[in-house]
This record gives C-alpha cells, structure tokens and sequence, in this order.
C-alpha cells in the first residue's frame, strides 16, 4: 500500500492539491523500508524500539531513517502538488513531525537526538 500511495502522488502535478489525514498509528501502517532493507527489518527495528522503552520522539526520529515514506519523504514525492496535512495528535505536545513519524512533514532529527531523548 506504501509504494502504491508513493507512486501514486509522484504522477502529481502543481495543479494538485493532496489532503493527507494523518493520525497516530501511521507509522504501523506506512511501512516503506529504505533502500537495503526489507519489511522484516523495518518489523524488526519497531519491536526492538517498542521493547526499548524509548520515548516516542526518539522511536519515531529512528522510523524515520529506516523509511521511505515517513520523515516528510510523502510529501517530496507529492511535489510540485500542494500538500495539506490534517493531523489527529496523540503525542504529548502535539508535534505534527512526530505524529505517524511526520510522512507530510520535513524530518530534522538526527541519530543522535534519538540517542539524547
């Protein structure tokens, strides 16, 4: 479904408009691993940050630099097409970067803010 969506607005032109709802529990829904990764490892590096206890700023920076499609990667694919983000927080201060791992939003966390969460 990932690749789909992605190839789906990436046939977009400025004359488009997308409106994404976003809501928590995207980031389960929109797997999409990096190049050299597959769904197994993607799979893997969620559980390993559920069972880690890591906040969910830390855990969603992480799935960020593992996907294709979270990290604002939705909406780069979507240009020169406006994108409009409808987001539904369940983080606590309403970050939209961080709800659904931000697949609208542009990613500027780094490994080590993970590491400093």
């Amino acid at each position: 479904a990932s690749r789909r969506l992605l190839e789906k607005v990436r046939a977009l032109t400025a004359d488009d408009l997308v409106v994404a709802l976003i809501s928590g529990g995207g980031s389960a829904l929109l797997p999409s691993p990096a190049p050299g990764l597959t769904l197994a490892d993607e799979i893997a590096v969620n559980e390993a940050l559920l069972a880690s206890g890591a906040p969910i700023a830390a855990m969603n920076t992480i799935r960020k630099h593992v996907s294709t499609i979270k990290g604002g990667r939705l909406a780069a694919a979507a240009h020169p097409a406006r994108v409009v983000s409808l987001v539904v927080s369940d983080i606590p201060g309403d970050n939209p970067a961080l709800v659904a791992s931000g697949p609208t939003v542009p990613d500027t966390g780094s490994r080590e803010d993970a590491l400093a969460s």
